[in-house]
């Protein structure tokens, strides 16, 4: 990873994304724009994060509308890894971008997977690695990329993801039937 640049876009200032392997290895940089079209979709590197307070429950947010698929009930935090990164410090980021977390969470890995989703002309085409983080402190959602926060315990993400399929992002979906109590 050293000879990665720490610059996330091109000079064009396209947000610059990692392919992947089918197993997560980071390949080369395309630009988000591009790995997102459903014509020139192709696998590419994605984090997951749930954070877990210490009840239990953990934090999930309401995905801003303004956004791909939006107004959706989300994991904690999720973004694509750029230009020098690696997934967990990908990961970081989003906490402070989409949460206001200053404080860097302890990172556990839970799994792996991959995923499709068409949205209209868009697509997801997602190689994703999930964690889980203990944070109990102060959360400054951001309103471009959420509309609110809320908890729920694993249990009720099950109940919740199984009548409200529709409400839900399919990696939420995913996330939660892979996670384990």
């Amino acid at each position: 990873m050293t000879s990665r640049k720490r610059d996330s876009s091109s000079a064009s200032g396209r947000e610059m994304i990692y392919t992947s392997d089918k197993r997560g290895k980071l390949l080369t940089l395309e630009s988000r724009e591009k790995l997102h079209l459903t014509v020139s979709s192709k696998l590419h590197a994605a984090v997951i994060g749930m954070i877990q307070r210490k009840d239990g429950k953990y934090l999930l947010q309401w995905r801003s509308g303004k956004k791909l698929g939006g107004s959706r009930l989300d994991v904690s935090a999720t973004t694509h890894v750029r230009e020098g990164e690696t997934y967990e410090s990908a990961l970081q980021r989003a906490f402070g971008k989409e949460l206001g977390i200053s404080e860097v969470p302890m990172l556990a890995h839970l799994f792996d997977f991959k995923y499709i989703e068409d949205l209209g002309d868009h697509k997801e085409n997602e190689f994703c690695k999930v964690y889980c983080g203990r944070y109990d402190g102060e959360y400054y959602p951001n309103p471009d990329e959420i509309d609110s926060v809320e908890f729920m315990s694993l249990g009720d993400m099950r109940n919740f993801v199984s009548v409200s399929e529709g409400k839900t992002t399919k990696w939420l979906r995913e996330t939660v039937k892979r996670m384990k109590t």
